[in-house]
């Protein structure tokens, strides 16, 4: 994929001397904005909610680069002073790093309004720089045809997966979150703590004759859709994207344990366009975060945010979900990324 720096536009394409929320002049240019999005159903609820509402109020044009966290963070980590991002969608253990290595700015309500609507604990979890976007769960999707009395739980899935009833598909590592909502989240069920991931890696020795690997969200659909797999390791909002398109043979089942919550974060890097704040704001606004929920149907971090009945009855409640220790997980993701390259390899 192309990933596209600023453009720099002349002075006569725009008015001067606007304001920006944090009181700085929009300068010329800064007129365009290059923001990221994950790819597929993602991409075009980033255009219509977030991108759209941000240029019809500004006038600035941003362009959206498709990718993952760790390129994304890589690039501005390459060029720190001149980052050819503006703003980051980042998984919360590499939004910790991000922040630790100084790259990202503070979040401030003076800078970004609508933040003042968003708990303090999910700009906390971003060391202040940054905040969580929207959040679901991973629990086990399966084929209705083929599936009658799903796994309840992870042990279940991995007991039965082992035996030989089911084949899954889980994400393999080259998946940004993989570490998050599957290696930490099947090892906290197991029994494990970050410092041991043995029972991991123990199940997933046992359920290796029973797997495929997905390495992006739509491989997963295919390896269900063409038979390849029974069921497997998913997202709740990324189900019910398939069943509102009309693939009825598809549920979600949020395991017993519960799903670790795989919250998404926002951060703008230091040295990134000032119209970025405009753009998060809106990225933050109640009814911009509405209508990505509707979309998604993911739920979203804005406490004004009222859902439909119908993804009321989607959306995974915070009491239901594990929330991952993802300074621990920035902390040990290397490592565990090391040990999955040497004894699963893909």
């Amino acid at each position: 994929m192309n990933m596209k720096r600023r453009t720099f536009l002349g002075t006569g394409a725009v008015a001067t001397g606007l304001l920006g929320l944090n009181g700085l002049p929009l300068h010329a240019q800064d007129r365009t904005l290059n923001v990221t999005a994950y790819g597929g159903v993602w991409e075009q609820a980033v255009r219509d909610c977030f991108v759209a509402p941000f240029e019809a109020k500004t006038g600035a044009t941003a362009t959206v680069s498709l990718g993952g966290p760790p390129q994304w963070l890589a690039q501005v980590e390459a060029n720190p002073e001149k980052p050819p991002l503006d703003v980051l969608i980042m998984s919360p253990d590499l939004a910790v790093i991000a922040a630790e290595g100084g790259l990202m700015d503070d979040f401030t309500v003076d800078k970004i309004p609508n933040l003042a609507n968003i708990p303090q604990e999910f700009t906390d979890a971003c060391l202040g720089k940054g905040t969580y976007l929207n959040y679901g769960v991973g629990g086990i999707t399966y084929n209705k045809q083929v599936v009658a009395e799903p796994p309840k739980s992870f042990a279940a899935f991995v007991d039965r997966v082992a035996s030989g009833e089911f084949v899954a598909s889980v994400p393999s590592i080259s998946y940004a979150v993989t570490p998050v909502f599957f290696i930490w989240a099947l090892n906290d069920a197991l029994g494990g703590t970050p410092d041991n991931v043995d029972p991991f890696f123990e199940a997933m020795a046992k359920m290796k004759d029973n797997l495929v690997f997905w390495a992006g969200p739509n491989d997963f659909f295919n390896h269900l859709a063409s038979g390849e797999a029974d069921l497997g390791i998913y997202f709740d909002g990324r189900t019910w994207n398939h069943v509102d398109e009309g693939v009825d043979w598809i549920d979600f089942v949020n395991p017993e344990e519960g799903g670790a919550m795989t919250a998404v974060a926002i951060q703008k890097p230091k040295n990134a366009s000032d119209l970025a704040w405009e753009y998060l704001n809106e990225a933050l606004a109640p009814e911009n975060q509405s209508k990505f929920a509707e979309i998604l149907n993911y739920g979203v971090t804005n406490s004004e945010v009222v859902y439909s009945d119908k993804l009321a009855s989607r959306v995974t409640p915070l009491s239901k979900a594990n929330l991952p220790p993802y300074a621990d997980i920035a902390r040990l993701r290397n490592e565990w990324v090391d040990r999955w390259n040497r004894e699963i390899g893909m």
